[in-house]
């Protein structure tokens, strides 16, 4: 799975939005150009989310294309599913990234000190001399 978040979540938004608007059941095949961020394995792994954890006997993924394990996917919430969890096990939101994630680790650091060297207030009202 790539890791540039920015498309995925483009993408998934807009299937989100189509959703949100549409006052039917929207039941389209995926969008094939998805599987530019997936690994094969990925795939299987969905596959197995969407059946708790186990793969269906009845196809034979070994020799299946990933445009037909799209079909058996069936529904692009799987794979939002799968990739949000995947996302939040790695620690990060889909909007950080690790650079971000470090600057904003520093930032406590040196608040911290900050307040360290600030005066702290009196019980009485009077401050320190």
């Amino acid at each position: 799975m790539e890791t540039n978040k920015r498309p995925l979540m483009k993408h998934f938004a807009a299937v989100l939005r189509k959703r949100a608007l549409s006052t039917v059941e929207i039941n389209e095949a995926i969008n094939p150009q998805i599987l530019k961020f997936f690994t094969r394995k990925d795939l299987i792994q969905i596959i197995a989310d969407k059946h708790d954890g186990t793969i269906p006997k009845e196809h034979n993924l070994m020799e299946m294309e990933n445009t037909e394990l799209l079909a058996i996917i069936g529904d692009d919430m799987y794979i939002i599913s799968y990739i949000t969890k995947k996302w939040c096990e790695g620690g990060e939101s889909p909007q950080t990234s690790k650079n971000n994630v470090a600057i904003a680790q520093k930032k406590p650091a040196s608040n911290s000190q900050k307040g360290n060297s600030k005066a702290k207030p009196s019980i009485t009202g009077k401050g320190k001399k």
